[in-house]
């Protein structure tokens, strides 16, 4: 029996830059998913914000915790996870989907409807889903420490419930590189040169007789990604947390494919997906628009064509026939040609829409007959009228959007001037900092930003005038 295939993704690399919209997306429900506000309030917390925001839960996280860190920008700070299946499973928990109007766009599925949880109440979540997601959640506490997560929530306003979880990748135990002391135990300098010329004093590191640098394992509370994938498996992490996730899985009484095991498989993140799925849907419009641009230009060339037609010869013949009248013939005339017209905008219609159109019976018939005249003179007003309503409509879009546009261009005139406001006091206080200090000013904000963070957490030497030597806990894999 086959009831879905195990998704489970792992995100590493998420530094201080990026809290700011991870929380906003977990709390507030922006980013770049397709939210349903009317299924947001029956999204599930199992771990909340105790902060004002993201950052700040983390850092607190940290210092309560007394986890060494190295704190700059370039740190991994957070690990990110995402726990679901496609919509046949749900299906087969008892979950009721409905189709979302939208289609796929790219991937696997490219045609197939998207269909959407079917929920407008608690009851119309199946108790087995909830368990398969209690289960994750255990096996997340389980494989990462219940105490290190930082946040995490089910997400049913999305096109497939999922549980999605951030948490900090803290370790017991670090390799730290060793340094060159001296008799009394002091860590001995050397000066470097950096690429810009200057040359600086840094510890010096102690190398084996292969030149390798030295390390020494570290007991303590540490923040190191690098070190916690590593003790997971290094390369091999991610095929086994895969392959422990299917067998506890399936433990709990569920059914779920493992999938290929060793497939290098890249997974996208929600806005990558979105990114492809908005690039499709912007090309099928493209192609659409060329369609219709087609469609007016063939309809305006048999305009075109049928008000030659009328100056044509064969559509005025001469006037004195024998056994009609001259007002007689100049019906006949004016009949002939107005029937032309039609006969040619009917025909520009067929070659665009493919639309199969019954043609007259008997053209004598018609000739006689002066009310299909009428019908079709009535059917051609109607038309124009609707072209004329499709166009007013069209210029009244080009308003609003003129108008949205003018909008957009005073917000941002209005934002640039305020980030420029900001800029201004920015480097006012930096200045003021670099004299205080009775330091050179520095090229880059993250000197200032790190700076602070220096201050603010008491390692700044203020005699030395420089932050006080932070080890490097970082390693590749």
């Amino acid at each position: 029996m086959y009831d879905g295939k195990q998704v489970l993704r792992f995100e590493q690399k998420y530094k201080k830059k990026d809290l700011y919209n991870i929380g906003r997306e977990m709390k507030e429900r922006k980013g770049t998913g397709n939210y349903d506000t009317m299924r947001t309030k029956f999204n599930v917390e199992y771990v909340s914000l105790k902060q004002n925001n993201l950052y700040q839960e983390v850092m607190k996280t940290l210092k309560d915790k007394n986890v060494e860190y190295l704190n700059k920008p370039s740190t991994n700070l957070l690990n990110g996870v995402t726990f679901t299946s496609g919509t046949e499973f749900f299906e087969t928990l008892g979950m009721k989907f409905i189709d979302s109007g939208r289609t796929y766009k790219t991937g696997d599925k490219q045609g197939q409807k998207v269909k959407i949880p079917d929920i407008k109440s608690k009851e119309d979540i199946p108790q087995a889903v909830t368990y398969f997601f209690d289960s994750c959640m255990d096996f997340l506490k389980e494989n990462v420490g219940e105490e290190n997560i930082i946040l995490a929530q089910i997400h049913y306003d999305e096109d497939t419930p999922h549980l999605q979880a951030y948490f900090l990748p803290i370790v017991d135990e670090v390799n730290r590189k060793c340094f060159v002391k001296d008799k009394s135990g002091k860590v001995i300098k050397e000066e470097i040169k950096k690429p810009n010329g200057e040359i600086s004093l840094v510890p010096k590191l102690l190398r084996d007789k292969n030149g390798k640098i030295v390390y020494e394992k570290v007991k303590g509370k540490f923040l190191n990604n690098d070190q916690f994938w590593k003790n997971k498996g290094g390369k091999n992490s991610f095929t086994k947390i895969q392959n422990d996730f299917n067998k506890f899985i399936n433990s709990r009484g569920f059914n779920l494919d493992r999938g290929k095991v060793g497939a290098n498989i890249e997974h996208k993140t929600k806005l990558e997906f979105q990114i492809e799925e908005n690039k499709a849907e912007l090309k099928e419009l493209k192609i659409e628009k060329e369609n219709t641009l087609k469609i007016i230009e063939d309809t305006k060339n048999g305009l075109i064509e049928a008000n030659k037609s009328i100056e044509k010869d064969v559509l005025n013949p001469r006037k004195n026939i024998v056994g009609y009248n001259s007002n007689d013939v100049e019906k006949i005339i004016d009949y002939s040609k107005g029937l032309e017209q039609i006969n040619r905008l009917q025909k520009t219609e067929i070659d665009n829409q493919n639309v199969t159109i019954n043609k007259l019976s008997s053209e004598n018939e018609t000739l006689k007959n002066n009310e299909e005249l009428i019908k079709r003179n009535n059917l051609i007003k109607e038309q124009k009228a609707t072209i004329k309503e499709q166009k007013k409509e069209i210029n009244r879009l080009n308003d609003l959007i003129n108008i949205l546009n003018n909008n957009i261009e005073s917000l941002k005139e209005k934002l640039t001037n305020e980030i420029d406001k900001w800029k201004k006091r920015f480097q006012k206080l930096c200045d003021a900092i670099d004299k205080v200090l009775g330091r050179k000013p520095r090229e880059y904000i993250e000197d200032y930003e790190d700076l602070a963070n220096a201050i603010n957490n008491d390692y700044y030497d203020y005699e030395k005038n420089e932050e006080k030597d932070k080890d490097d806990f970082e390693i590749g894999m």
